[in-house]
């Protein structure tokens, strides 16, 4: 009969200490599932919750990369409509979510919150990005803080179509281009025209000129033989005919 006591003593302690050991490896998870989407595009992502017998307040603070996501609204979900709920959005990239209720709501794989975010138009390039948890707080009906762990996996983003557009038409744009190191000193069409002008325009001066001189030396031979009409030979015969005629 004492063995027996002994026993069962042994026994409760037993179911004791398994149960310790499984309350305290039974965490509640907080959770951010997996997205891929584009810029401009609004997407809904919830807060996931698993593992929480007895949930009568939370209380969550979170960090976001402000230039890649802009927040616009948050909504209770079903299982936390008896809850009352506040969110504080004044500083951009930061949000803090607070809810708390009377009784408690019993929550598994579920959402108790939905945020709404939209991307930003401008992404350079394709990015992931992260919510990073700086403060939670779960509590039970009985005021009891309850223990947690995250499992917050990422968001991808895709770059701007108009970027990739963008980068593709400058691409297009340096093929098109012709090389000019070889052809940089070859006159264009425009200036082999000009150099011919301008040599046929000198031409034509200088046979000008010389029609010119040539049509002057003709006037001065004009203008001797008018002004001297008469050779030395007839003014000689002139002068003989006077002395004839004065004897």
């Amino acid at each position: 009969m004492k063995s027996f006591r002994l026993f069962m003593i042994g026994f409760y302690i037993f179911l004791g200490s398994v149960s310790l050991v499984f309350s305290a490896e039974k965490k509640a998870q907080l959770i951010f599932s997996e997205f891929s989407v584009s810029p401009g595009q609004k997407v809904e992502i919830p807060v996931l919750l698993n593992d929480v017998p007895n949930m009568a307040g939370i209380k969550l603070a979170l960090k976001f990369d402000k230039d890649l996501l802009t927040y616009v609204k948050s909504e209770k979900t079903k299982i936390t409509a008896s809850l009352m709920h506040i969110v504080n959005d004044k500083h951009p990239g930061k949000l803090v979510i607070v809810m708390a209720g009377a009784r408690g709501v019993a929550v598994n794989n579920q959402s108790i919150m939905n945020l709404y975010f939209k991307v930003n138009d401008n992404i350079l390039k394709p990015v992931d990005t992260k919510f990073v948890i700086t403060e939670l707080q779960l509590m039970s009906d009985s005021l009891k803080e309850l223990a947690y762990e995250f499992d917050i996996k990422p968001i991808h983003i895709k770059a701007s179509a108009n970027i990739i557009k963008s980068k593709s038409d400058q691409k297009i744009d340096i093929k098109k281009q012709p090389d000019t190191s070889e052809t940089s000193n070859v006159p264009t069409k425009s200036k082999a025209q000009e150099i011919i002008s301008e040599s046929s325009l000198e031409s034509s001066k200088s046979k000008t000129q010389i029609k010119t001189s040539e049509s002057n030396s003709e006037t001065t031979k004009e203008i001797t033989k008018e002004s001297n009409p008469e050779t030395p030979k007839q003014i000689t015969k002139e002068l003989n005919s006077e002395k004839k005629n004065g004897q």
